[in-house]
């Protein structure tokens, strides 16, 4: 995939979907009540948040609940493609998961970052890997405290 795929018009099928979205509704106050307010955009932004999707799955999720975007039944016992555990090898892995909060967001974001270091052979430090979330621990905890 070239990253000019994830570019093109509205008709196109990739998105980038933001598991915890840019503007939560109030089903997600609970999983960041310990994230400040100004930091909670942040995990929408960081690596771990995102996922690949089709521009028609992306669009019936918008911004309901994790556990809404997990899968859902149509009523006689047969699932229905709408969440993420029929997708991808990424969509699978992230629906494996029952809730989706900063923790699972820097942990995917850790994986990723790993798996990129395994595939492109490069080395990166702990503190760089950190950075490259943009969820540095020591501002998230200098944040909580102002």
């Amino acid at each position: 995939m070239d990253w000019g795929d994830l570019l093109k018009s509205q008709g196109d099928l990739i998105s980038i979907e933001h598991l915890y979205p840019q503007t939560p509704t109030p089903d997600w106050e609970a999983t960041f009540k310990d994230v400040p307010e100004k930091q909670r955009e942040r995990y929408a932004g960081s690596l771990g948040n995102l996922l690949l999707l089709s521009m028609t799955i992306n669009a019936l999720l918008q911004n309901d609940a994790f556990s809404k975007k997990k899968p859902k039944f149509d009523g006689s016992g047969t699932k229905a493609r709408n969440g993420y555990s029929d997708g991808s090898h990424s969509e699978i892995e992230v629906a494996a998961d029952n809730d989706w909060g900063p923790e699972q967001i820097r942990n995917r974001g850790h994986r990723l970052l790993k798996f990129m270091e395994s595939r492109w052979d490069i080395l990166l430090k702990d503190e760089d890997r950190e950075k490259l979330l943009f969820l540095s621990r020591e501002e998230h905890e200098e944040m909580a405290s102002a």
